[in-house]
């Protein structure tokens, strides 16, 4: 006799093989995470057990199967942790123990969540006050949280930041959605102890995950503090100019050089004019041995400096001068010479007949 569920769990085994092989190749095309990124990440999907869920559980275990075959969008990081809770007119926890993310147990995490779904009681209505003072603290102690809340928009919800608009998007959509047999899916998402964003979306259509901001980067390290700081550097030596050396006789002593008096130096001295002094006549006739018992030494090298300036300065030629001259001379006085030669030769010599009279 063939069962009437066969279809049914054909159906399921198809669906998990199909998980496996994406999950085994978003694997190996996803890229890694650098490992100064990674953040403690942790993911809770949370059902409604309400009597109006009953009829949407089948909507509920696609949508499960659909966000693992996909990894959640690719949010799912090897080593994310996967909690489950119901909640009702009470909240349950622990129905499933905490699953580790990795890829190629997708096939195994997904039937065992879709069984759990359909293994509930669904009775009564839900009650969100019951169910987010939870939530909150798990946000408090979370690095990264991301809560999925599948349930069907009848209550109002109370406790996030997002109240008012989630309310409004839940008032506008529920008829629709009940009439499809589909459930809404919330998700809430925080990151180190603060909400950053929020989504509504249909089991029919899919889940858009809000994006986690930056993580803050590392400090930086400090440079360790100097307990003693270096000395500074000593000053420059200064420069001693020493005085200059007068030598006197075979003592060497350092003295200062007097200053020139201002009143000796002249800017525009006038030009001396040297007059001749003709010597006396008294020296013209003293032989150059004697010397005048009269006049002092000083006079007489006074004299005799005088004389010699003067005669140099009324010959009116220069050095240069004098040499062209007297080698002018000497050059005539050579021409004259051998001219002399020459005519003298000519004269000793004379005809032959007087040579032999001779």
């Amino acid at each position: 006799m063939n069962s009437p569920r066969f279809p049914h769990r054909f159906a399921l085994c198809a669906r998990i093989i199909a998980i496996s092989g994406a999950g085994i190749l978003l694997t190996s095309t996803l890229p890694a995470q650098p490992a100064a990124s990674r953040v403690d990440s942790r993911f809770l999907l949370v059902f409604d057990t309400s009597a109006a869920m009953k009829a949407r559980v089948p909507a509920t275990q696609y949508a499960v199967e659909r966000l693992f075959f996909s990894m959640m969008n690719g949010q799912l990081q090897s080593g994310d942790t996967i909690g489950v809770w119901t909640f009702g007119r009470k909240l349950r926890l622990g129905e499933l123990p905490l699953q580790s993310w990795l890829p190629q147990n997708a096939a195994v995490i997904a039937s065992n969540i879709t069984n759990c779904v359909r293994l509930q009681h669904y009775s009564r209505s839900a009650r969100f006050d019951v169910l987010m003072p939870e939530v909150n603290g798990l946000v408090q102690k979370s690095e990264r949280l991301t809560v999925l809340i599948f349930c069907d928009g009848n209550e109002v919800i109370k406790g996030t930041p997002y109240d008012n608009a989630i309310n409004s998007t839940f008032k506008q959509n529920e008829s629709a959605l009940k009439k499809a047999g589909e459930a809404f899916i919330v998700v809430l998402r925080a990151q180190f102890g603060q909400y950053i964003g929020y989504t509504v979306n249909s089991s029919a259509i899919g889940v858009n995950f809000p994006e986690f901001p930056p993580l803050p980067q590392p400090p930086q390290p400090i440079a360790p503090a100097e307990t003693n700081p270096p000395p500074p550097p000593p000053p420059p030596v200064p420069v001693v100019t020493a005085p200059p050396l007068v030598i006197v006789g075979t003592n060497v002593v350092t003295t200062l050089l007097p200053p020139i008096p201002a009143s000796s130096v002249l800017s525009n001295s006038p030009p001396v004019k040297m007059e001749s002094i003709p010597p006396p006549a008294e020296a013209r006739s003293t032989p150059t041995n004697a010397s005048p018992t009269n006049a002092p030494p000083s006079i007489m090298a006074e004299s005799r400096t005088n004389a010699q300036a003067s005669s140099g300065e009324n010959s009116g030629l220069s050095r240069n001068g004098a040499l062209a001259i007297g080698a002018v001379l000497l050059a005539v006085a050579v021409v004259v010479i051998i001219v002399a030669l020459v005519r003298s030769r000519r004269r000793g010599r004379g005809s032959l007949i007087t040579r032999s009279m001779k």
